[in-house]
């Protein structure tokens, strides 16, 4: 037993163990980066809020509540001395992943034991060890693993093996103690993971498997109830009248918590939920389920997102892709027919085959757009759980093979297959490590995508490589023209480049299409206020507060609007306005810092310089800031020290004017060989610089002439507009 855990504890984390020094990727910057359940102090908000930080009973909301998964990346956060480290999240999901597998092999080891009967005494292949190897390293996992989010996955496959496992216990035994603990766990399964509770159908059937049984004759007839042919255990019967109460108490349970409203979603999300043809939903529906047993099958095709056109809707009784799961459907009709005709009870191993097949199905339910339409197309780490039913049943088939064929040709066909799957894996792995190889990969798999190319424009921008975010972007909005998001982005682009009439005309087409668009009218007020039209840039700024009155960025750019127009109090207001929203808003800080000492408000300066530098209190430019104001009232002691600060804090974006004014201090200060010496480094940085040479040329005269001294160069509010 120990060789066997050994085993798959190595195996299950060779693929990824070497992709842990990543990024936070797609999903995890909404979920934890900038969900603020992560780093509250409060440990009780996550179960007011829905997965992704948003109040579970708002209309904005996804429904998607999983508080006890956001408690373990708090955990996380904390540990990690209030720090967002990817690093550390990510080996807290590969530990998941191979806890997972250690169950995965004792549910399988469980079920092999219970129903393997004399038919398969002779097997000379140890099926839970090589379907749990073939589950580690199988290629669908790797979203889960790799990407932050699918901790919810892990820790809900986690508890639904757990659940599934004490139950068994509650069968062996029959103990209510032990059925008692089976449901909680699952509770908690279904509150990391919605699809959790599915662990209680799968217990059902499990149930009824062990004990559907022709009646002992030596038994009393009340120790059954009997539906025509079928006799049930009574004790069966009892336990899985209290499962299905408890899953009915729970799902009720849930639809309190989201509400009583189901969760909305947009065309975008989930294209086929909103086609009026009954053809076009049933067809595409059944298409998409085609599509998620073949990505089990031969997980070749791995895409982070498959929304926006990666999957066509079948809009045609005459598409050829209809006759897909019409196969996959006569394979299973094939299954049925084989199961009745061998019998249950004379053929023991179909027992382990229907079990297998319940792990496929029911798991994958919630996500089939049966229950209520679900927000996404196809998303691989909904196959999670799913995936052990169908390693367990591709386990089975090579043990009926080993039986006709030669045993060493099996053995070394699977476990090539597990090194493929393995390699695939690995493979995989790194692509989400960064942003930038997750999303260039998927233009490959889903060239149809539009929000594939989005992202790809996102990430070429961050890497300043404007021609192809362009495209991009403009290639995102040819394929869905209604993309009010990749014009604002576009827009935003253009405005860079001071291609303001552009990004006008994108800023409007995409308030066309969305008119609640608040980053929409911040960016055209930003675009009005470059090209001087500040009455309409002012209405623009305040139409975007109408839509959303906590706005930081939006007081921040409408400060800089008021500093063009010279209305310093209105400015002064603003970007109060926006540090009362955000105590962290650098450039706001900054900007009013600037403006007070340039007006000659100094006290009113030196009265929020406490409150700056507990807010940011590392920021280079507030520190830099800070030091003109003391240097101008002769503190020189205090301006010193921000300056330096200020330098060091700039690093390698330290510019000529940080050491000209720290010369100009010493040069105040009397201490002429330290100014000299901070002139000569800023003409160093920038040669050119007028008042380090104006300066330094005073300094030599006034070694000789006793001259006047020139004063600090400050620098302007910052005019750099946010989006």
């Amino acid at each position: 037993m120990v060789q066997e855990i050994l085993c798959i504890t190595f195996v299950s984390s060779i693929p990824f163990m070497f992709s842990l020094q990543g990024d936070f990727v797609f999903d995890d910057s909404e979920a934890i980066v900038k969900n603020k359940d992560i780093s509250s102090d409060s440990w009780l908000q996550p179960f007011f809020n829905d997965f992704w930080g948003t109040n579970i009973r708002s209309n904005l909301s996804h429904k998607s509540y999983r508080p006890l998964t956001i408690l373990t990346y708090r955990l996380n956060y904390f540990l990690s001395n209030k720090n967002l480290t990817a690093t550390q999240f990510k080996i807290t999901n590969l530990l998941c992943h191979v806890a997972c597998c250690l169950l995965v092999w004792r549910t399988y080891s469980c079920l092999w034991e219970r129903f393997k009967g004399k038919y398969v005494m002779s097997s000379t292949l140890n099926v839970p060890v090589i379907a749990t190897l073939m589950f580690g390293v199988h290629p669908i996992h790797v979203e889960a693993v790799c990407g932050i989010v699918g901790r919810a996955d892990l820790l809900s496959a986690l508890t639904f093996l757990l659940s599934f496992l004490i139950y068994d216990k509650s069968i062996k035994t029959d103990s209510y103690i032990y059925l008692f603990l089976s449901l909680i766990i699952a509770s908690a399964s279904m509150f990391f993971k919605e699809n959790g509770i599915t662990v209680l159908g799968v217990s059902c059937i499990y149930d009824l498997l062990c004990n559907i049984n022709k009646r002992d004759n030596k038994k009393k007839l009340s120790d059954y109830t009997c539906f025509k042919n079928i006799h049930i255990n009574i004790k069966c019967a009892c336990r899985i009248i209290c499962v299905v109460a408890s899953a009915i108490i729970l799902l009720y349970m849930r639809w309190i918590i989201m509400g009583r409203n189901t969760p909305e979603f947009k065309p975008t999300d989930n294209p086929a939920a909103f086609s009026d043809s009954i053809i076009t939903k049933v067809a595409t529906y059944n298409y998409i389920y085609f599509l998620n047993f073949t990505l089990l099958v031969w997980p070749q095709w791995l895409c982070y997102d498959w929304s926006m056109g990666c999957v066509p809707l079948i809009n045609s009784v005459l598409d050829f892709r209809i006759l897909l799961p019409v196969i996959l459907y006569i394979y299973a009709v094939l299954f049925v027919k084989f199961v009745i005709t061998n019998g249950i009870h004379s053929f023991p191993q179909a027992r382990l085959l229907i079990m297998s097949v319940v792990l496929i199905s029911l798991p994958f339910l919630p996500a089939s757009n049966i229950v209520y339409p679900v927000g996404f197309v196809i998303a691989e780490r909904i196959l999670y759980i799913p995936s052990i039913g169908y390693c367990f049943l591709i386990a089975i088939g090579a043990n009926k093979i080993v039986r006709k064929i030669n045993r060493k040709v099996v053995i070394c066909g699977f476990y090539a297959m597990i090194l493929i799957y393995l390699l695939k894996s690995w493979n995989r792995s790194f692509d989400w490590r960064s942003e930038y190889d997750l999303f260039t990969n998927a233009l490959n798999v889903c060239p149809l995508n539009a929000k594939v190319h989005y992202n790809v424009a996102k990430v070429a921008d961050a890497k300043q490589n404007n021609s192809w975010a362009l495209a991009e972007y403009k290639e995102a909005i040819r394929l869905y023209p209604e993309y009010y998001q990749a014009m604002n982005n576009l827009a935003n682009l253009l405005k860079n480049q001071n291609q303001y009439t552009e990004a006008e005309l994108y800023l409007k087409n995409a308030l066309h299409y969305k008119q609640e668009f608040p980053a929409a009218w911040m960016n055209l007020g930003i675009v009005l206020a470059n090209t001087k039209r500040y009455e309409e840039s002012d209405n623009a700024y305040k139409t975007a507060l109408k839509y959303r009155k906590k706005y930081p960025d939006c007081y921040y750019n409408l400060g800089n609007l008021y500093l063009e127009m010279n209305k310093t109090n209105e400015a002064i207001e603003s970007w109060h306005k926006a540090i009362n929203l955000n105590p962290k808003h650098v450039s706001a800080w900054t900007n009013l810092l600037a403006l007070l000492d340039n007006t000659g408000q100094t006290n009113r300066a030196l009265r929020i310089i406490p409150q700056a530098l507990s807010d940011v209190p590392e920021m280079p430019s507030i520190n830099f800031a800070i030091a003109n104001i003391y240097g101008k009232i002769d503190n020189y002691v205090e301006a010193e020290n921000y300056f330096k600060k200020a330098i060091n804090l700039f690093g390698d974006r330290v510019q000529a004017i940080h050491f000209a004014n720290l010369g100009v201090l010493y040069h105040r200060w009397k201490k002429y060989e330290l100014a000299e010496a901070m002139y000569k480094t800023a003409l160093k940085i920038d040669p050119r610089f007028p008042s380090a040479k104006k300066n330094l040329n005073t300094l030599n005269k006034l070694k000789n002439n006793h001259y006047t001294l020139f004063l600090f160069v400050v620098t302007s509010p910052i005019n750099t507009s946010l989006s």
